[in-house]
C-alpha cells in the first residue's frame, strides 16, 4: 500500500509539473456598474467593454488604472438580448448579441459600428448582421443544454469568426460569419476539445496567434493560446492550455500590446469584484521577427514533432532537444529537407527545441503531456 501510494503521488506530482499555472497581475478591480461585463476590446490603446443580457445599447471605456469608466456611448438601432463579446478591424467594430443559453434564440445578430464615430461621437448608430448556424436545426428551448450558445467573438482578413460556448460537450466549434450587414448563415469551419465554457476571444493577426478565455462550473479558469495555425485552420498549429491559479470567472480576453494580454472577470459567486488582470504570454506567444528568413515552424502534435517551411524551401541543418534546466538531450541533422515528422519519446515535461541551419538559430519552448 505504501508504494502504490508514493507511486500515487509521484504521478500527482508529474502530472501537475506537466501542467502550465498562471496568475495573472490584478490591475484593478472594475466599478458594480460593470459587475456583468463581458467582451473586452483594445481600440488603439484604449480598453473598451459591455454589459451582458438586458444591459443598457452602450459601451463603456474604462481606466486600466483605476477601473473607472472613462466614457459612455450609445448605441443606436440596436438592442441588447445578450452582448456578449467585442471585436474589431481598421474600420469597424463588432458588438457580439450572440448569448444563447437555451439555445432557442432565432435572432442571433452582430451590431456592426463605425470606428470613427465611436472616437468622435457619444451617440453611434448600428447596422445590423443578422445570422444563423449552418448546422442548427432544433430551436426547442433547453437552458444550459445546447452546443448553440456564444460568448467568443473575434475579426480575421474582413470575417467575424465565432467560437461556441457548448454547455453539452464543453467543447467549442468556429463559425465564419460575413462582416457585411444583411442576413447569413454561420458556417461551421471546425472544433476543438476545449475542456470548458468558452467566454471570450482574440486573434491577433501579426502574431498569427488565437487566445480564448473560459471557465467550468467551478471557477476554474482558462486561457488557451493558438498559434502556428494556417488561415482560419484555429486548431491546426501549435496549442497550450493556461490554468489560472485563482477561482473566478473570466468573460473577455483582449490584446495589450507585445505578448500580453487583458483579460476581465465579472462578479464572481457574489462576492469577488469585477476585475481588469494583465496575462505576461511572453513564454507562450512568438514574436513577427522569430518567423524572419529562413521561415521555419515548429509544433508538436499528438506526440509527433513536426518541422517544415512557409515557403517550401530546402534547408540543412541540425535540430537539437534540451531540458528546461539547459541539458541537451538528443540532436538530429537533416539534410535537404523541407518537412521533418519525429515521435517525441520523451516523458512529459516542458523542453527547449532548437533548429540551427546556416547562420539561423530558432529556439522554441513546448510541452509534452502523456
Amino acid at each position: 500500500m505504501k508504494i502504490l501510494l508514493i507511486i500515487s503521488i509521484l504521478w500527482l506530482f508529474i502530472s501537475l509539473k506537466s501542467q502550465n499555472f498562471i496568475t495573472p497581475q490584478v490591475l484593478t478591480t472594475l466599478p458594480s456598474d460593470l459587475n456583468e461585463n463581458s467582451g473586452l476590446v483594445n481600440l488603439d490603446g484604449e480598453i473598451w467593454t459591455h454589459i451582458d443580457n438586458g444591459g443598457k445599447d452602450e459601451l463603456y471605456r474604462i481606466d486600466k488604472e483605476n477601473g473607472n469608466i472613462l466614457r459612455t456611448v450609445k448605441v443606436h438601432n440596436a438592442n441588447n438580448v445578450d452582448w456578449e463579446d467585442i471585436a474589431s478591424d481598421e474600420n469597424y467594430v463588432y458588438i457580439g448579441d450572440i448569448g444563447n443559453n437555451d439555445g432557442s434564440r432565432t435572432n442571433l445578430r452582430v451590431y456592426r459600428i463605425s470606428r470613427e464615430q465611436l472616437f468622435s461621437s457619444n451617440d453611434v448608430d448600428a447596422e445590423k448582421i443578422e445570422f444563423i448556424y449552418s448546422d442548427q436545426f432544433s430551436f426547442e428551448p433547453n437552458y444550459h443544454n445546447t452546443n448553440f450558445d456564444c460568448e467568443a467573438l473575434s475579426c480575421l482578413n474582413s470575417k467575424l469568426y465565432l467560437f461556441t460556448k457548448n454547455w453539452i460537450d464543453k467543447q467549442t466549434s468556429v463559425y465564419e460569419l460575413t462582416i457585411e450587414p444583411g442576413i447569413s448563415v454561420a458556417q461551421k469551419i471546425s472544433t476543438f476539445n476545449i475542456g470548458c465554457l468558452v467566454t471570450g476571444a482574440e486573434i491577433i493577426p501579426h502574431l498569427n496567434t488565437l487566445l480564448l478565455v473560459g471557465y467550468n462550473e467551478s471557477g476554474g479558469t482558462y486561457t488557451w493560446v493558438f498559434t502556428s495555425f494556417s488561415g482560419n485552420d484555429f486548431f491546426g498549429g501549435d496549442q497550450t492550455k493556461l490554468i489560472w491559479t485563482s477561482l473566478t470567472q473570466a468573460e473577455g480576453i483582449c490584446y495589450a500590446g507585445d505578448l500580453a494580454a487583458y483579460a476581465a472577470t465579472e462578479k464572481y459567486a457574489g462576492e469577488l469584484d469585477p476585475t481588469l488582470y494583465f496575462i505576461d504570454l511572453s513564454e507562450y506567444m512568438i514574436r513577427e521577427e522569430q518567423k524572419s528568413h529562413p521561415e521555419i515552424i515548429l509544433r508538436v502534435f499528438d506526440g509527433t514533432l513536426i518541422i517544415e517551411t512557409f515557403n517550401g524551401n530546402i534547408y540543412t541543418g541540425v535540430i537539437k532537444f534540451f531540458s528546461v534546466g539547459g541539458m541537451e538531450l538528443r540532436d538530429l541533422s537533416f539534410t535537404n529537407k523541407n518537412r521533418i515528422e519525429m515521435p517525441l519519446n520523451f516523458p512529459a515535461g516542458i523542453y527547449i527545441i532548437q533548429c540551427i541551419t546556416g547562420d539561423f538559430v530558432f529556439s522554441k519552448k513546448i510541452i509534452l503531456t502523456r
